[in-house]
This record gives structure tokens, sequence and C-alpha cells, in this order.
């Protein structure tokens, strides 16, 4: 008689440790792809401030300055007149540039469009949102839709003592929203009526005191967080006559501060692990963490504070 062959399959046992171990690849697997991916989102996003600090340069270079905060005759943010150096000139070219709100019909309808380099590739939010705890401004909704944000503003300077004089940062405490700091590269507008509609230049190089190389020019705000949410804006909003120049910030708190009960002082931060994104006013782009020491932190946003920039 031949001998029958006697099949061993696996015991319950050695099922599940080989499931268990499946499961840990799996796991480390996943992990790896979603690390791959953050690594990557933040590539993006200092791509996009790499070409923001190029395009505000090349707006220097025609124009004789870094861009003001916004027009305040016609409530349009430096993101407006900017579009030309992103290589959206057509998109600029739509705009009317009259004195009058950026809420108005003609200027609002153009906030529908997305421009993906004012956007974090790691941010799920790039328009308004309408649900609490997030601050709506209904009146930047047109046709039933919600326009387009950004997560790049430019730094208007810091607030708080500075470490080098022992005194306050020039600011000027104007309106209900925070003021406005006085020593950053992104100048308010002032003009209440102004005859020039058209690109006009703030500060220049040779006002950044402080090195180009050590002062910031545009900063990240992509963070949201659960409690406070996140006051977002539309992208086209630039200074008006309620003391807010919505597309920049005043740098007063720490990077991923949740305060968001003053408008002009809502901190930078990002869904970056490491901190946010800066691009300098060399053009060069830095991630800042979010543990810098807070006087770094305010002295880099400064364009002529005379502080020891360390970073």
């Amino acid at each position: 008689m031949l001998r029958e062959r006697i099949r061993r399959g696996f015991t319950l046992i050695e099922l599940l440790i080989v499931i268990a171990i499946i499961a840990v690849l799996i796991g480390l697997l996943l992990s790896a792809v979603q690390s791959t991916r953050k690594s990557a989102d933040v590539l993006r996003c200092q791509n996009n401030l790499n070409q923001l600090g190029k395009a505000l340069n090349l707006f220097h270079e025609n124009y004789g300055g870094f861009p003001k905060a916004g027009k305040r005759v016609n409530e349009l943010s430096w993101h407006v007149y900017i579009l030309p150096q992103i290589e959206q000139g057509n998109l600029f070219d739509l705009f009317p540039l009259a004195a009058g709100d950026y809420t108005d019909s003609d200027k609002l309808t153009l906030a529908l469009n997305k421009v993906p380099i004012f956007l974090c590739p790691s941010s799920p939010i790039d328009r308004q949102l309408t649900t609490a705890p997030n601050h709506t401004n209904s009146s930047e909704f047109i046709n039933g839709q919600m326009t387009f944000t950004t997560h790049y503003y430019g730094v208007i300077g810091p607030k708080g003592p500075n470490p080098a004089t022992g005194a306050d940062y020039i600011w000027t405490n104007t309106g209900s929203h925070g003021g406005f700091a006085e020593q950053g590269i992104f100048q308010r507008d002032t003009k209440t009526t102004n005859t020039n509609l058209g690109p006009e230049p703030g500060f220049d190089h040779t006002s950044i005191t402080d090195g180009s190389s050590n002062t910031f020019l545009v900063g990240e705000m992509s963070w949201s967080n659960p409690v406070t949410g996140t006051r977002y804006r539309t992208w086209i909003r630039g200074c008006d006559n309620d003391g807010v120049c919505a597309g920049s910030r005043n740098i007063v708190n720490a990077i991923n501060s949740p305060s968001i009960a003053l408008f002009n002082d809502i901190s930078f931060g990002s869904t970056h692990i490491a901190g946010a994104n800066f691009v300098m006013a060399d053009g060069s782009v830095r991630m800042v963490k979010e543990s810098i020491d807070l006087e770094v932190y305010r002295g880099l946003a400064s364009r002529n504070g005379g502080e020891v920039k360390l970073d």
C-alpha cells in the first residue's frame, strides 16, 4: 500500500500571526506613504512661496518697491496686483481698478477664480468656511458660492518689545482689529483718495537695513483650529476703512497660536509638522519652527529693528 500523504494546514494561531504581520507591514507602508506625501506637500508649499518671492521682487524691479498691503481706494489686495508677475495677467486685466468696495460684484466674481499658487497643498481649506467656529463674512459670497481664499500673507511687521532697543516696535493703534505694525515690508495704504489705481510701490530694498535675507516678506497661514477656527477671507481683499488689510498680518504671537480675536494679529501657521514656511525679502524660503524664540521671531518680521537675528 502506498503511504497516505498527510496535508498539514495552518493552525489558528499561525494564521493569526501571519495576519498580524501583514497588518504591521501595511501600517508601516501607509505611514511611509503618508510621510512622503506630507514631505511633498511641504516642498510644494515652499515652491509656491519661492514663486511669490520671485514675483514680488520682479514687481520691485518694475515699480521701484514692493507692493503695498493693498489699495484703500478700491480695496484690492497686493495679491491682485502681482497677478501679471505670476503669469495671471489675463485675470488681472479683468479686474476693475476703479474706486469702490472689494465686495462690488464685478470684483468679487473674479475671486471665484482659484489661483493655486496662493494655496498651500497641505490645507484642506481653500475657501471661506460657513460653519462655526469659523468667522464667516457673508458679504464675500457671490452667486451662492464661497470665494477662494489665500494661505500666504504679507508681513506688516512685529508688535511688542524690541530686544535691541527695549522700546516697543512702532505701530499705529487704529481701528478695532489690532492696528498696524509699521516696521515690516508690507506697508498699509492710508490714502482714502488716490488717482493712481494701478500698481504702486511701497517700501523698497534700501529700507531693509536689517538685511534682505533676515527679513520676512510673506508667511504661511494655512492652519485651522477645531476650537477657535480660522478667519479666512477672499484673496482679493485689500485695505479698507475698518482698519483691516486682509492680505497681510502683524506678527505678535507664536506660530500656530489659536487666538483669532484681533484680525490683523491672527498668527501665521500651518498643518506642516515642523512649523510654517516663510519667504524672505531676498526670495529665499525657510521653514520656521513653531518653537522659535518669540523675540527672534518678531525680530525677523522687522526690516529696520536693529536686532541680532538668530534663527
